[in-house]
């Protein structure tokens, strides 16, 4: 390994080190290549391949015309789990089987550990997506609703991981995402033939009364709730693939 690529990754640990030990938050920006430069006494082209180094493994990321800033979740990719690579109708399976077991304990967590600001924000991202609700037309909903309560639900339940104060429940959020964008994908097929029912204000009241067995309950009552939709759209699929495969010369 070279000298400059040595010293570029001693200060990419440096960095690193700045965030772990909370010197510079999450979702902050850190200073400029200058101010790192006088702070490290090294070239500036040194700090960037440090940030270059940061960036490609998620721990800091780029927003163009505002600087360099830590990551939300540091060190997480989109996709960690190589979900890309499992076949489309067994990952959204597994994954709607993985929120089943994990989320209820995440919601419970959250009922016990939530502080009041945080509740606020839960309560104001419940209120968006019973709003967003009432926009629901089935065949008719236009594509900037979805996309709007994709955004929301992804939110509430992302929150809800941050809230439970669990760094590893925090890390499993690209599976949380991944599976609320699948279930939203599935969303008009679903209200075409019911109404949707939506409990993101009930699950908000549980956590905010600080009841975990409550908040447990709905939880799981939500998810079994998609998982029924989920199903009926499978089962669907399959009918329809049956029917379309060519008939087998006996």
């Amino acid at each position: 390994m070279s000298s400059s690529k040595t010293l570029s990754s001693t200060i990419a640990n440096k960095i690193e080190n700045q965030i772990i030990c909370g010197n510079w938050k999450v979702g902050s920006q850190i200073p400029t290549e200058q101010e790192l430069m006088q702070t490290f006494d090294v070239s500036r082209i040194t700090v960037r391949e440090a940030i270059k180094t940061l960036v490609s493994q998620d721990v800091l990321e780029i927003r163009r015309g505002c600087g360099t800033f830590v990551s939300m979740i540091p060190g997480l990719s989109d996709d960690p789990l190589g979900l890309r690579f499992i076949n489309d109708e067994d990952v959204t399976l597994a994954l709607h089987e993985a929120r089943q077991v994990l989320e209820p304990s995440i919601c419970r967590l959250a009922a016990l550990r939530a502080e009041d600001d945080e509740l606020e924000l839960l309560k104001k991202l419940a209120d968006d997506i019973d709003e967003l609700d009432l926009q629901l037309q089935g065949r008719y909903t236009t594509p900037e609703v979805i996309q709007a309560i994709t955004a929301k639900d992804i939110a509430f339940h992302s929150f809800l991981c941050r809230m439970s104060k669990n760094a590893v429940f925090e890390r499993m959020l690209p599976v949380v995402i991944k599976s609320v964008r699948i279930s939203y994908s599935l969303l008009i097929p679903r209200i075409e033939n019911a109404p949707r029912v939506s409990i993101h204000q009930q699950i908000y009241q549980a956590v905010g009364a600080r009841n975990p067995d409550e908040a447990y309950r709905l939880m799981v009552q939500h998810l079994h709730n998609s998982r029924l939709g989920l199903d009926q759209k499978t089962k669907k699929d399959r009918a329809q693939r049956k029917r379309k495969a060519p008939v087998q010369d006996s």
